[in-house]
């Protein structure tokens, strides 16, 4: 770890020892990084990830922390944060943005240019490389439906280069960066339709009301838990069998929608994997279904 902080050091990268992560998720929770890093340009990304595929150190790759639950234990090894970098550019129908450009900013500026597509992704807390990630989706849209093509960094080989299209292998919450652990994603170039400003921007208004009414958007969480089984919606099946307000520790099961597991105060990795294990056994018992997780836990548990 000493060569990689020397490195950081010189490279300009901006770094932290000890790195407090529920400080960086969205559902307050975590240990702490041994390293963590905050790349700004696609230069500082490519040799920081250069670095840590050469010295072998592990590594994580997190945008906003906000479909994540860390390790009450932390993570031994670096953990690279690329919310700062927020590069973006729009040509004609095509918005080309880095990994650390959030999606609220990608749907508003494809509000601006007057380009529809995006609307879905206003109100989700993520980042374009998370989103690609697991291909994120919300309201009947989802990012296989817009991304042209994304930039992978391959941590076998070194190299980086563009995967377009079914290449991409896009599935429901999956993608190939998903599936296969040596790429990395760097970007993406979204392909939308020119549309009217004015209608682009009620319907991002009526999608955050919604979000507003049906999500516990007062409460840190990790947005929602399960995957939706096929033929089945998540929420419905754990509110079916009784569990709203179910509880361990300071992880609750929220009573606004079923699908979502909350912090109240306090909550622990351990809380929630513990309630995610209880209802996941809850609806198997009762209804047949097995239920999959949605968002990841990070470190050792």
């Amino acid at each position: 770890m000493k060569e990689l902080h020397r490195f950081l050091g010189s490279a300009g990268v901006r770094y932290e020892t000890n790195c407090l992560l529920s400080s960086h998720s969205s559902f307050h929770i975590g240990g702490h990084a041994t390293l963590a890093c905050f790349p700004k340009t696609r230069e500082q990304m490519l040799a920081v990830l250069n670095k840590v595929t050469q010295l072998g150190v592990p590594f994580f790759l997190a945008g906003n922390g906000s479909n994540v639950v860390y390790s009450d234990r932390g993570f031994d090894g670096l953990v690279i944060f690329t919310g700062d970098w927020k590069e973006l550019s729009i040509s004609g129908n095509r918005i080309l943005a880095s990994a650390g450009t959030s999606l609220y900013r990608v749907s508003v500026a494809a509000r601006e240019a007057a380009l529809t597509g995006a609307e879905f992704l206003y109100g989700i807390p993520g980042t374009l490389g998370g989103a690609i990630f697991m291909n994120a989706g919300a309201y009947g849209g989802s990012m296989a439906d817009i991304c042209l093509r994304s930039e992978y960094y391959d941590c076998v080989s070194g190299e980086s280069g563009w995967l377009e299209g079914a290449a991409q292998e896009f599935a429901y919450r999956s993608s190939i960066y998903e599936k296969d652990p040596r790429y990395t994603v760097l970007g993406a170039e979204l392909c939308l339709t020119p549309g009217e400003r004015g209608t682009i921007a009620q319907v991002m208004d009526a999608l955050m009301e919604r979000r507003k009414a049906s999500q516990p958007l007062e409460y840190p969480s990790a947005g929602s838990v399960f995957k939706r089984p096929e033929g089945y919606f998540a929420g419905k099946l754990i509110e079916d069998c009784g569990l709203k307000g179910t509880r361990v520790g300071g992880a609750e099961v929220s009573q606004k929608h079923a699908g979502f597991i909350v912090n109240r105060g306090g909550a622990t990795a351990k809380d929630v994997q513990e309630l995610v294990e209880r209802v996941r056994a809850r609806v198997l018992q009762e209804t047949g279904v097995c239920l999959e997780c949605e968002i990841r836990f990070i470190g050792d548990f």
